[in-house]
């Protein structure tokens, strides 16, 4: 007995032949990375957009575990402390760290936090990333799978149920900077080959349901 897969009566199926490449927003640790791994799929992990600096550690360990080079050797503390707040990093998933808040971490930990968005291809905060820091070039051999995972916070029946309305500066309204970028990889020919999202069933909530719609109707354009 096999598993009914709707998608296979609304689309035709993917067939990939190619290198892949996975570009990960709201990283996290990388699971989906994790899962084409654990398929054996040639693939690699291509670009991470995670703001965290504890979650991008452990992409870090777990995805470039062999890559132990010393980005930062070059550059003096003020310039990764510079560097770190421009990029926008956050202690907390919920906001992006002051610079004092920078400022106060040891500098063997400025340095690895550094070392680790250098080894990880990290565009940290998704508010700041442009549709061509992706780099979704010569598609002729690769195959771009991107994920976008965006927060459930909003959503979840455990959080406060805020929503994900456009504009409204939840966590789950991140959703819709997926859409600026998406419009922006459209504008130079350079979407990726397959979008992946997974969240909690109240995406499509009575509270949620007509963002959903609406992104739906967005992907279909």
């Amino acid at each position: 007995m096999t598993q009914t897969n709707m998608f296979e009566y609304l689309y035709d199926p993917v067939k990939i032949n190619k290198h892949v490449r996975i570009i990960e927003l709201f990283a996290g640790y990388g699971s989906q990375a994790l899962a084409l791994k654990y398929l054996g799929v040639d693939y690699e992990s291509y670009k991470i957009c995670e703001w965290n600096y504890k979650s991008c550690n452990a992409y870090k360990r777990i995805h470039f575990g062999n890559d132990n080079t010393d980005y930062s050797k070059d550059l003096t503390k003020e310039e990764i402390i510079d560097y770190l707040y421009d990029k926008g990093i956050s202690a907390d998933w919920n906001k992006p760290m002051d610079r004092l808040q920078i400022t106060r971490l040891k500098e063997d930990k400025l340095r690895e936090i550094y070392n680790d968005i250098k080894s990880t291809h990290n565009l940290v905060d998704i508010s700041k990333v442009k549709g061509t820091d992706l780099e979704i070039v010569d598609k002729k051999n690769n195959f771009y799978i991107m994920t976008y995972s965006f927060p459930c916070q909003d959503l979840s029946l455990r959080g406060k149920r805020a929503g994900m309305d456009k504009g409204s500066e939840t966590r789950s309204s991140l959703l819709w900077q997926v859409d600026r970028i998406l419009h922006e990889l459209s504008e130079i020919n350079a979407l990726p080959d397959v979008l992946l999202m997974e969240n909690v069933i109240q995406v499509h909530s009575e509270r949620n349901i007509e963002n959903f719609r609406h992104w739906i109707a967005q992907l279909e354009r």
